[in-house]
This record gives structure tokens, sequence and C-alpha cells, in this order.
């Protein structure tokens, strides 16, 4: 079987392309031994307009895979689920905990506008768990509390306002000939804890590409430089950083990294 992976970015927080629209979001449409797959929705303002442009038909994807439950993640799964009933959709259950961020004015709701009844297809993916032949899913990421909470984002229910724990963010990452392609949500547990279980379950096999947020926007230079040397061992071959990475990380990534960094934007594809 060919291990062959097309991408194509719909929904990204940048644009260069005339005629199609960018919003605070992620969605990444692949291709993969004959299926079609999405990953993450955006915030559902661009992507049924931009996959018409593209050519593609959102009737068609077989599964989608749900990062974590903030709205710039499952915003469009509403008009998907509106023109594909039937879709898989794949995701840790937490993903529809109510979530807020700490603004200015109080909290923000930041969550999922559907319930798990609304679903039709539902797989929850606590655990690494495989979609198809060569596409997996991490399931929860396991990590030190410290090396990722972040007080700004929080779950308020029942229990009360407490710091949400992420157990919901997982990645996604796809065998292909050349290695395995990682795709990143948000990276909320950390981008090195992520990627560093993904080897983990990989064994030996290359990391070859790496595409997604990674949630740098305010992280000082010493954790990016870190984060710069850690690629540098991957010895990847692509590495795309999009969405929440920031521009001033994706900027210094180019610069450390040379050509092994594509920063792209909406309607951008890529074959692996």
């Amino acid at each position: 079987m060919t291990k062959r992976l097309e991408l194509t970015i719909l929904s990204d927080n940048t644009v260069e392309k005339r005629k199609f629209l960018a919003e605070h979001g992620l969605s990444i449409y692949f291709k993969y031994n004959g299926q079609q797959y999405l990953f993450d929705t955006g915030q559902g303002e661009v992507l049924v307009s931009n996959a018409l442009k593209l050519g593609i038909d959102l009737k068609k994807i077989d599964t989608i895979f749900l990062s974590h439950g903030h709205d710039d993640h499952t915003g469009g799964l509403k008009k998907l689920l509106e023109i594909n009933p039937e879709i898989r959709v794949f995701a840790h259950s937490d993903i529809f905990q109510p979530k807020y961020k700490k603004a200015d004015e109080g909290l923000e709701f930041i969550g999922i506008n559907l319930d798990k009844s609304d679903i039709r297809n539902f797989t929850a993916a606590e655990t690494t768990i495989a979609a198809a032949a060569g596409v997996y899913n991490t399931g929860e990421i396991p990590a030190p509390r410290a090396s990722y909470m972040n007080e700004r984002y929080v779950v308020n229910n029942e229990e009360g306002e407490n710091t949400d724990p992420f157990d919901d963010d997982t990645s996604l990452y796809i065998e292909t000939e050349n290695g395995i392609v990682i795709l990143l949500g948000c990276s909320h547990k950390g981008v090195k804890n992520i990627i560093d279980v993904i080897r983990g379950a990989v064994g030996d096999k290359k990391i070859a590409a790496v595409f997604g947020g990674m949630h740098l926007k305010r992280a000082g230079r010493k954790e990016i430089n870190e984060l710069i040397e850690y690629f540098k061992e991957l010895d990847l071959d692509l590495l795309v950083p999009m969405h929440c990475t920031g521009r001033q990380a994706a900027v210094l990534f180019k610069e450390a990294l040379g050509d092994m960094v594509q920063l792209a934007s909406v309607g951008d594809k890529f074959e692996i």
C-alpha cells in the first residue's frame, strides 16, 4: 500500500492567496490511501467557502479529528455535520466540557457549540487509537503539569472554576514512506511533550514533518530557542508552524532552520 499523504490548509490565521479567507483558527484537510480526512474545523467562518474554492467536497470526508474543545478548532463542526451527518468524529470526551478564557471583562466562553448527543458517529479518543491503517490519534498526552499549565484557560462546571488540565488536547500522527507526519492542534500540553510521546509510540521511525499550532505567541526567547535545538535534533524534513505558534516564533524558526521551515497559509498544499 502506498502511504502517500496530501494536505491542504483550509483554515489558518493568515492568507496570501486571492479569494480565500483567513480566521483565528485551524483546519487541515488531508487525503491518505484513498480516504479523505479533516483535522479540526477552525471557527467555522471560512471552512465551507475555502473548501468550495479548493474543490474539496465536504460530503466525501470520511473522518474528522478534533484536537481539543476550543471554538477556534471546533466551531465549524456544526456546519460540517449539517453537510455530512454520518461523518466519524474522533476526539477526547473532555472536548464537551465548558471551556473559558480569562479576559479583562471576566470569563469568555471559548468552548464547543455542540453536545455529544449531536454527533451520530463519535469515537472517544482517550487513549491512542487507529482511525485507519497508518492514521493514529494520540489520545491523552501524559505530561508534567508544570510544563504546560496556563491559568488563563479554565473549565467552569458543577465542580467550580478550575484551570483547564487539557486532558482533551490530542494530536495526530500518520505513517508515510518518508516517515511520520505529525499534526498539532494548539499543543496546549507542550510541543516537546507531545512529540516525545509520539516518538515513544513509533520507535525508531523517522519524524519527517510537523504541521500545526504550537502555542508560542507569549513564549520567551529561551523557550523558543530550546525548541529550535529540539527540532534540529529531530532532523525534520519539514516544519510548518501555523495558527497559535505566533509570528515571532515562526520567524525565528525560519531564520534558524532555513528551508526546513515553510511559513504556510490558507490554500497551501503539501505532498509527502
